[in-house]
């Protein structure tokens, strides 16, 4: 999970740092999650050869990296299901960060997650003197994420939406956690 940390450490901050300057990304989440879920699975695009730009940029570095890293990793049966829920975790990341966006940034996520009952559980992650850092239910995901968009994610990912509920509600903590100063 260490690749993992640290790959949601970069892109929450590169990506919700520059949202003030780019306003939205382009290529919208489905082009994201398409560059994203492309690079996982080793599939060629046919926009390979020009420039991203904004998130789909930024991930699409990063995992390129991680794939260079878990290629040397990923050589047992019994690492390819870690894989594949790695591979859930990072295809949902995009959708955290752009829901972080759309609620007006960190500050707005923090008070969206609060006023929804999750006021526990933001503390958990953003306290440094908090150990362990409290889960939230994939009940409360599905009351803050958009369904269709959750839809497209588990089309994309060729997974239950169940799982994807389930991803996000891992990442979710330790997106919020990297963002924070003291996180």
């Amino acid at each position: 999970m260490t690749d993992l940390t640290n790959i949601v450490e970069i892109l929450a901050k590169q990506a919700l740092g520059g949202q003030q300057q780019s306003g939205q990304n382009s290529g919208g989440l489905g082009g994201i999650l398409g560059s994203v879920l492309g690079q996982l699975s080793g599939q060629q695009q046919n926009n390979q050869n020009q420039p991203q730009s904004g998130l789909g940029g930024i991930l699409g570095s990063v995992l390129g990296q991680l794939g260079g890293t878990n290629n040397n990793t990923s050589q047992t049966n019994s690492n390819t299901s870690g894989n594949t829920a790695q591979t859930l975790l990072i295809a949902v990341l995009p959708l955290v960060l752009a829901w972080i966006q759309k609620q007006g940034g960190l500050q707005g996520a923090l008070d969206k997650l609060k006023s929804t009952g999750l006021s526990n559980q933001v503390q958990s992650w953003v306290d440094p003197q908090q150990a362990n850092a409290q889960d939230v239910s994939t009940q409360n995901i599905q009351s803050l994420f958009n369904d269709q968009d959750i839809e497209q994610v588990a089309q994309r990912a060729q997974a239950p939406k169940q799982e994807i509920y389930s991803a996000i509600a891992s990442v979710l903590p330790q997106v919020i956690d990297s963002l924070t100063p003291q996180g």
